[in-house]
């Protein structure tokens, strides 16, 4: 039997690693059947994740599902969020993007923009994991970064992959980096740059180009 509902609904859910809130706005002609469903869809969702200390993550999006076999969250079309992460806050848009509710991570499949401070990165796909040993740590492939705040040495580059890394303020770039700052532009396999110091502190077989 088909029951039409209109509602709004708010669940918590721990996870053993953070309390998560989703928050699903009201909509109408709910087959209840789906409610016992391993896999439940919604319209208009918006997903809160808190971890330990000030961390907290708000996404949202046009339309969510939630498979509690898989125990993983899914968000798709204009996913927009906004991370608190190691005291500071950072926003994203994405295509689409996937919670794994056990192994904690966040996963975009697609195009996705992500601001850092005065630095945004484009790329093709995108994976946030955290681990005792390196903190939370966030993967661009076929990644680019250009600056939007002159307060940054940083013009733009690119590389195959770029890691950055929210405890320590630094980017790492592998894989075909090119990188321009101020008036020179530096060709290397891998680069670290210190966000918070403004500088390169590592360049491997680099080359550089002066007075660009």
């Amino acid at each position: 039997m088909t029951k039409s509902i209109s509602f709004f609904h708010q669940t918590s859910i721990f996870t053993g690693l953070c309390l998560i809130t989703i928050s699903f706005a009201a909509f109408p002609d709910i087959d209840n059947s789906l409610i016992s469903s391993a896999n439940i869809e919604f319209t208009n969702p918006s997903y809160e994740s808190y971890g330990q200390g000030n961390e907290r993550l708000v996404l949202k999006s046009r339309q969510g599902s939630i498979n509690f076999d898989n125990k993983n969250i899914t968000l798709n079309g204009d996913v927009e969020g906004e991370f608190t992460l190691d005291g500071k806050t950072y926003s994203l848009k994405a295509e689409s993007l996937s919670r794994d509710l056990l192994g904690k991570s966040i996963s975009s499949e697609g195009k996705s923009e992500f601001l850092i401070e005065s630095v945004e990165i484009l790329s093709s796909s995108m994976e946030i994991t955290q681990t005792p040993q390196e903190g939370i740590k966030i993967l661009f492939t076929d990644a680019s970064l250009d600056e939007i705040s002159s307060k940054s040495r940083i013009k733009k580059g690119k590389a195959n992959k770029i890691e950055f890394f929210s405890a320590k303020d630094l980017i790492l770039m592998q894989g075909d980096a090119e990188f321009f700052e101020d008036n020179m532009k530096i060709i290397s396999d891998e680069i670290h740059y210190d966000l918070n110091e403004d500088r390169i502190l590592q360049s491997v077989n680099a080359k550089i180009i002066n007075n660009l």
